[in-house]
């Protein structure tokens, strides 16, 4: 990069807080009231040209802080806000604005809200005779999206992909042009019976709370303001008889909570087939960090530009059974118990990349907001070449990960022991012990960095407990019979249908870059002047990872205040109405802009 500024021709750190050391240059105090003679003060003239200078270079100097140093790297450029081109859609903007739209908007939120739609971790088929009869629900949830938009349902072709995932397209009027995509999915995470009576309001009453502005209920926030924003902006566009240039795809899938491969697996698989890969110009999904207000002191936007990976590791442990007044010295649940305290003793370590969207947003930080100089000093070095650059950005993501769990996870792969059974009587020695460990895999590492990693973990218990080995597809014996009971017992290790890779981080300089942050900054131009858009990235996945063939530049915003994702997943789930709004909004201008730009 040009214009780099290196602690070692501008040590910052070194600049004082009081100003340069001025002692030495004054004369010692008289002791009489009068005037030095007339030599004196000839003398200590050029002395007192010195201190001059100095106090005027401290001015000088004071503004010159390691943020503007920073910034005049151009590490995180900013690009104003763009209004789209001229149409009768922009009176638009003031409806959504208005009363009148509010009261529609969330009559609309909230009749998908009323509707339960969870997907289950053991959902069954689809289709067929053996179809799980738990997915009819959606049925009926689509039946309310033709109700609730019907301008959108007669103008864009409507095609349901594997029964229940919707797929909406309108044609653009240059087949030249690769199509804008925006995705979301249908379905939410189950309410816990137990707590249903914790929540102020029912979880799937879609109550409209005037207080606090929300509507209130399951999926409220994740993910059905999102679906219903989307389709309230192209209702209002196809109200006032907007064209799209570039044809516009939309796709909701309705199993994103449990796996997605009956969703969005199936509708990428048919937006392939008519488009090809790297047949879509930009998609952008749910996700990110939302808008803040303060965000490391200035009003920030933060897209997701990368996602973790996935990975649900099984560990199934096969030992002899027998009564329990004769038992070993370790029974499958102590064996098993070993090896999960050895995995949590063991974190990952903290990793940074160039490319990472943590780095890149503590570049942000540092350019445009106020961070602490620690943090400071190791970005201005991480973001040098070579050894200074990696050393800078291993400091730099050990002290991000000190800061808290939530900073710690966003640059380390986590693991979690969420599932763990074993035995079936009090008296009886347990023949199988099952543990479930789920992951989420850095950007900056792979699933089989992690396996690796496993196996040196498993290796060493295994030979200690004397058990074979079964890992992903390989066998390791540590005893010569193939009896369980002459052995310790076989510990299996799988991962099923579940690895999904980290996603491959997207452009930030590129042309689809550029229109989704002018986009959002229209959106955020009276309320959020000075707003900074940032790459980000959160630490859960979303329906994105099934499309990356699609296209390179993958984003993931929703134009929520980050407090909104403390509520999803549990009691209280609620979404604020003017972060719905300015939802609407900014798919109305996403689109439009979309639509003009050369991609």
């Amino acid at each position: 990069m040009a214009n780099i500024i290196r602690p070692s021709e501008h040590s910052f750190d070194n600049l004082s807080e009081k100003g340069p050391e001025t002692s030495t240059l004054l004369p010692r105090p008289t002791t009489s009231r009068e005037s030095p003679p007339a030599t004196l003060l000839s003398r200590l003239k050029p002395l007192l040209c010195i201190l001059l200078v100095l106090v005027v270079t401290k001015h000088q100097l004071a503004p010159l802080t390691p943020s503007t140093a920073v910034s005049s790297l151009d590490l995180c450029p900013q690009y104003p806000a763009l209004a789209p081109p001229p149409h009768a859609a922009d009176a638009n903007i003031d409806l959504i604005r208005s009363p009148a739209y509010l009261r529609r908007s969330v009559e609309l939120l909230s009749g998908l809200v009323q509707i339960p739609t969870p997907s289950f971790d053991d959902n069954g088929p689809v289709t067929g005779p053996d179809r799980d009869l738990r997915w009819d629900q959606f049925h009926i949830f689509s039946a309310q999206l033709e109700k609730s938009f019907p301008l959108l349902h007669a103008k864009l072709e409507v095609t349901h992909v594997n029964e229940h995932g919707l797929l909406f397209t309108w044609p653009g009027t240059d087949d030249s042009l690769k199509p804008s995509m925006l995705i979301a999915h249908q379905d939410v995470v189950p309410v816990d019976p137990s707590t249903k009576d914790q929540w102020t309001f029912p979880p799937y009453s879609g109550h409209y709370d005037k207080h606090s502005n929300s509507v209130w209920g399951r999926g409220s926030v994740d993910c059905k303001d999102v679906l219903s924003g989307i389709l309230e902006a192209v209702e209002l566009l196809v109200e006032k008889n907007w064209t799209p240039r570039r044809t516009v795809v939309l796709a909701f899938g309705f199993d994103e909570e449990s796996k997605g491969i009956d969703g969005a697996g199936q509708l990428f698989k048919e937006v392939k087939r008519r488009y090809g890969e790297d047949g879509i110009a930009f998609l952008l999904d749910e996700g990110g960090l939302g808008v803040s207000a303060d965000f490391f002191g200035r009003p920030m936007a933060l897209p997701g530009t990368g996602e973790k990976g996935y990975m649900d590791l099984t560990m199934t442990l096969h030992t002899p059974g027998g009564h329990s007044s004769i038992p070993p010295p370790h029974t499958g649940i102590g064996i098993m118990s070993s090896l999960i305290h050895n995995l949590e003793s063991t974190e990952f370590e903290p990793r940074l990349s160039t490319t990472s969207p943590i780095f890149n947003l503590l570049q942000c930080a540092a350019a445009h907001g106020k961070l602490d100089q620690s943090l400071k000093s190791a970005v201005l070095d991480g973001s040098q070449k070579g050894k200074k650059g990696k050393k800078g950005r291993k400091r730099l993501a050990s002290l991000y990960a000190a800061q808290g769990r939530e900073s710690r996870y966003l640059v380390t792969t986590s693991q979690a022991v969420d599932v763990i059974s074993g035995g079936i009587k009090v008296n009886a020695l347990p023949e199988t012990v099952t543990a479930v460990v789920n992951y989420r895999i850095s950007v900056d590492e792979s699933t089989q960095f992690v396996k690796d990693r496993l196996l040196k973990h498993v290796g060493r218990l295994a030979k200690l407990h004397n058990l074979d080995v079964e890992a992903f597809g390989s066998t390791w014996r540590n005893a010569s019979s193939s009896s369980l009971i002459a052995k310790g017992g076989l510990l299996r290790l799988s991962t099923g249908t579940t690895e999904i890779a980290p996603a491959p981080n997207s452009p930030i300089d590129g042309p689809s870059w550029k229109v989704l942050a002018q986009s959002i900054r229209q959106t955020f131009k009276d309320k959020y002047p000075d707003l900074v858009v940032s790459p980000a990235m959160d630490t859960g996945n979303t329906d994105s990872s099934f499309y990356l063939r699609l296209t390179r530049n993958v984003y993931r915003f929703g134009p929520t205040d980050p407090s909104a994702n403390e509520r999803i997943h549990t009691v209280d789930e609620h979404v604020n109405m003017d972060d719905h709004l300015n939802g609407v909004v900014f798919y109305h201008e996403l689109l439009r802009n979309a639509d003009a730009a050369d991609m």
